[in-house]
């Protein structure tokens, strides 16, 4: 049996087609466009006219691509930016009316749920930390003795801390530091405990883009990311040379302007934690999500 998943995320949408056989999910088909959602929250909160209507535009594409694989159910997920903006009633209406469609909007607990869920399909977790780097919020979610024992939203996200902290293509030394400040001070306010964590599972793009972008600058496969990863990705990316810009261009160019605002959240994570490797997992929030909903 075939199942679909519309995941409207901050920075990207994508639509996730799975076959459910024996208990066990397998991906068959994947397509995501860039739409860059949180840019089109406005100074007051709200989501703009033309937001909703590019979420509109792509959700009716996915919507006409998935009838070919006849699904028994196709589900739609939103996250951070609706979730965070002034008019998301109307903005769930306004999707629902155009496409028929009803969007389920993860709440902060839920979302750090699905996404324990989705990284257990291939991970048992006895203690660590899920992180989830999306374009608008970052989810840490700690897990102990097997169990998730709490989760937490960060609203700040690679798309929307380039919007406020950055103001060319890549970050200045200063703009990094205002980035890292950011981080410590969501930390603080949300009253996360500074605990050493050593190892964390990610998922969600920046972590995925960085897997992506340290697989190509050293020609090698990885399937997790240390500390010292992070900071030499951070080094290699030089504004003022040529080679950054292709090189970006040619593995991740939809991230071109969010990957180092992305990679400084997540070595200010790793440093407050105190986290050694990050393990990559190949299963996040729409899996965990999914899985739930076909077995109920």
């Amino acid at each position: 049996m075939n199942y679909g998943i519309i995941d409207l995320g901050s920075n990207s949408l994508r639509l996730e087609i799975f076959t459910y056989e024996n208990h066990k999910l397998t991906n068959i088909f994947s397509k995501r466009e860039v739409v860059g959602l949180a840019s089109y929250l406005l100074p007051e909160g709200y989501l703009s006219d033309l937001g909703i209507d590019s979420v509109i535009r792509v959700v009716k594409d996915f919507m006409e691509v998935s009838q070919s694989y006849k699904l028994e159910k196709l589900f739609m997920i939103a996250t951070a930016t609706i979730r965070e903006a002034r008019n998301q009633n109307e903005i769930l209406t306004r999707i629902k009316t155009a496409s028929g469609m009803k969007v389920e909007l993860l709440d902060e607990e839920k979302e750090g749920y699905y996404g324990y869920k989705g990284v257990s399909l291939n991970h048992k977790i006895d203690r660590g930390l899920i992180v989830d780097i999306g374009g608008g919020s970052t989810e840490l979610s700690l897990v102990t003795d097997g169990k998730l024992k709490d989760s937490v939203s960060l609203n700040l996200g690679s798309l929307n801390t380039y919007i406020t902290y950055v103001k060319e293509i890549f970050p200045t030394t200063h703009e990094v530091e205002r980035i890292s400040s950011a981080v410590v001070a969501a930390l603080k306010l949300h009253k996360v405990d500074k605990v050493d964590v050593k190892v964390a599972y990610g998922i969600g793009g920046t972590v995925q883009a960085s897997l992506v972008l340290l697989q190509n600058f050293y020609q090698k496969k990885f399937d997790k990311l240390t500390r010292q990863n992070i900071q030499d990705l951070i080094s290699k990316i030089d504004p003022t040379k040529k080679k950054t810009y292709l090189s970006i261009i040619r593995m991740i160019p939809e991230r071109i302007h969010t990957i180092m605002p992305g990679l400084i959240i997540l070595e200010t994570l790793m440093n407050f934690f105190n986290i050694e490797e990050i393990i990559v997992s190949k299963s996040g929030i729409r899996e965990g999500y999914l899985l739930e909903q076909i077995q109920k």
